[in-house]
């Protein structure tokens, strides 16, 4: 790692420019490949973890197919060694990429389906019961997985600069 010595004490050199460019919740992801699509998935001002928890995302997180409590409970008895993110910094950054292309499926297909119900619905094939029934699932199944990507991305951000802070007071030190 490049290091300058202020003061007699080891600072990684590009730490304070990485600092000043790079907002807190971004730290620990590659600071020159931000592209378009950053601006959807960084979180926005009034987003937090208490934000979304009223929001029963834990509820969700419990239940979910995918990797959720329950399913990486018993993935975890029957393989002991099997983790979906581990203590490492490139396993978190691995982890939010998921969450992002996750967040995408989802925004996609709570688009399409919304558009395909309004499209039957007006095209006279689907009720009025119908297109209700539709688009609470396309919220449930949609909408609220979109919600449970968001918090998990907050909660692992929250875990990058963790773990970047503690590895930044190991690399500072007197030498």
């Amino acid at each position: 790692m490049l290091c300058t010595i202020e003061n007699g004490l080891r600072i990684p050199a590009l730490r304070t420019a990485y600092n000043l460019a790079v907002p807190e919740f971004a730290r620990g992801l590659t600071v020159a490949r931000f592209s378009a699509l950053d601006a959807w998935f960084r979180p926005k001002s009034f987003e937090s973890e208490r934000f979304y928890e009223p929001l029963d995302v834990r509820i969700l997180k419990r239940y979910v197919p995918t990797g959720g409590d329950l399913v990486m409970r018993r993935l975890r008895r029957d393989h002991p060694g099997r983790r979906w993110v581990t203590s490492t910094l490139q396993s978190l950054r691995s982890y939010e990429k998921r969450t992002r292309l996750n967040e995408s499926f989802h925004v996609i297909g709570f688009i399409a389906l919304a558009i395909l119900a309004a499209h039957r619905f007006a095209s006279g094939s689907l009720t009025a019961v119908g297109l209700v029934i539709a688009l609470a699932l396309d919220l449930i199944l949609g909408l609220w997985p979109v919600v449970l990507q968001r918090y998990n991305r907050l909660r692992l951000y929250r875990a990058i600069n963790r773990f970047l802070s503690l590895s930044a007071l190991k690399d500072v030190g007197p030498r």
